[in-house]
């Protein structure tokens, strides 16, 4: 039987690499093209993630909130850019008695407190958060009534304050048990430093608070909700740019000390998100984008509230 000549075999084998070369050279492009739409599917998901969320909470800054609380800080330079305060979930609710204040040191089943001011609430959970704050009109005494004076408060006003603890189920001060706000009264404890010497009233409306902050660095936007820790929220940020217009129609990077009240009319984001890896080939055909694929996203936010104030 005549078998296959040396020059025979070698052809083939030379045919051999040549379509095995071309297949594997397929298989690369293919993956490198999968790998770079991927990248770009990923880049365009966290531009619009990042501009939707942002768009939405300077929409609602101080929104189900009363008239004055609430709103924007805005900073012009540095690393830090915006904080909006808002009530994100929309929690309202009402005292079913009067709030009982103990300056110093508490211990309660519900731990140790210092300065707590126990607000006896209709529901807690869906309204409120551990990490936020709470709005509420608060009676105070005069700022020179004497020390230790009862009945103390006379004058309402509208305080902020953090939340320290929630409970759903709890009674302190002769107050029936059911659900309870605990907030922070260091601030009523500096001034009037005895027991019930700040009260809030039965049927007296509480607000819950939120303050979500962002900032970019690096290629990084990071977000900050409450007292909770910061965290990385958006990746591969070339830049982000806040713009706001003012009363009288401008445009500017930082609020204008001649506007009423520092109101503003409209927010515009401006985010460019890039890709996270190079495309080698996109460096080598237009060295000016680093081998980086880029998507840009523009939006302008009417703010809701028209009574919302920034940096109050």
């Amino acid at each position: 039987m005549k078998g296959f000549t040396l020059i025979e075999v070698l052809i083939a084998m030379v045919i051999m690499v040549l379509i095995s070369s071309g297949v594997l050279l397929t298989f690369q492009y293919q993956n490198k093209n999968l790998v770079t739409q991927r990248g770009i599917a990923e880049m365009n998901l966290m531009a619009k993630g990042i501009s939707e969320e942002m768009s939405r909470n300077l929409r609602m800054a101080g929104g189900v909130l009363p008239p004055g609380v609430g709103g924007l800080k805005v900073y012009g330079n540095g690393v830090e850019r915006l904080t909006v305060v808002l009530n994100r979930g929309g929690g309202v609710d009402t005292t079913r008695d009067m709030s009982y204040f103990r300056p110093g040191s508490i211990t309660t089943s519900q731990g140790v407190f210092q300065n707590a001011l126990f607000l006896p609430v209709r529901h807690v959970t869906g309204v409120f958060t551990d990490s936020g704050y709470i709005v509420t009109t608060v009676r105070v005494p005069p700022s020179s009534y004497p020390l230790g004076t009862t009945p103390a408060p006379t004058t309402d006003t509208m305080i902020v304050l953090p939340v320290l603890e929630m409970s759903t189920n709890f009674s302190i001060g002769g107050i029936a048990a059911g659900p309870f706000v605990i907030v922070d009264g260091s601030w009523f404890a500096s001034k009037w430093p005895w027991l019930n010497s700040v009260q809030t009233s039965a049927n007296m409306y509480v607000y819950g608070l939120d303050s979500v902050r962002y900032w970019a660095s690096a290629d990084t936007v990071f977000r900050k909700i409450n007292r909770n820790d910061s965290a990385a929220y958006a990746l591969g940020v070339d830049s982000l740019r806040l713009q706001y217009m003012h009363p009288t129609g401008a445009w500017s990077d930082s609020l204008l000390g001649t506007d009423p009240a520092n109101q503003i009319q409209k927010a515009r984001v401006r985010i460019r998100v890039r890709t996270r890896q190079k495309d080698l080939s996109l460096a080598a055909s237009n060295p000016s984008t680093k081998g980086y694929h880029y998507q840009t996203i523009e939006t302008e936010v009417a703010l809701r509230n028209t009574s919302t104030l920034v940096n109050k």
